[in-house]
């Protein structure tokens, strides 16, 4: 039969481990963790009553915890188009490259179609945000540090290469965090943007990589 937690002989606290280490049965078990009395202590411990009221405190809790709603997170990677920033969905870059030549298309290349780059072998479609968001090149500061970049993005079977002036980083950020586009964006940056989130103490874009290759696409046309 377990003993009472209260009539229970802690002997490990006084002749045990923590103790004088006087207990005899020292030499045989080596450490009061292997003998049957602490382990018996243990069971008395687990097999307690639970005091007044925690049942009812803990189902509190736990209904608490049920009712709480789940703030699904999401990652975007920000770059720099002259001096606008924007971020796209993390999920829908597939690698992003070293600035490289781009090769024109004839009778194809246009404001927004620039033509096809060689990423590891393979030809790939490449279209200018800057022509797509009507952004004017050469604004940067000349004295600005700046590192070219090409983002390699694929969403619902489309793959297309775009040139960014650089990357910022990535961020992480809820559903609430979106803010609205405002009316002075950028023109087509209002109907390719899904919001505006914070990065610092600017305001960016995060655009909808399922709008937004389509209108590549459509540069084809």
């Amino acid at each position: 039969m377990t003993l009472p937690l209260a009539k229970m002989d802690s002997c490990w606290t006084q002749i045990g481990i923590q103790g004088d280490r006087s207990c005899p049965e020292l030499t045989k078990v080596a450490h009061c963790h292997n003998c049957p009395v602490y382990a018996s202590a243990a069971r008395a411990f687990l097999d307690r009553e639970a005091p007044p009221g925690y049942r009812a405190e803990s189902s509190e809790i736990l209904a608490r915890v049920d009712e709480a709603p789940l703030s699904e997170s999401w990652s975007a990677t920000v770059f720099e188009l002259e001096d606008q920033g924007f971020a796209i969905d993390t999920k829908s870059i597939a690698e992003v490259l070293e600035a490289r030549p781009v090769h024109r298309v004839p009778h194809r290349t246009n404001r927004v179609f620039e033509g096809l780059v060689n990423v590891h072998g393979q030809l790939e479609l490449c279209a200018s945000l800057h022509g797509l968001l009507h952004i004017e090149r050469g604004r940067r500061d000349s004295g600005e540090r700046t590192t070219a970049r090409m983002i390699f993005a694929h969403t619902s079977g489309q793959r297309w290469v775009f040139p960014v002036d650089a990357i910022q980083g990535v961020v992480r950020f809820s559903k609430s965090d979106l803010g609205e586009v405002p009316a002075t964006s950028p023109r087509g940056a209002q109907a390719l943007a899904s919001g505006v989130l914070r990065w610092g103490q600017r305001s960016i874009g995060y655009l909808d990589a399922e709008k937004l290759l389509p209108q590549f696409e459509q540069s084809l046309r």
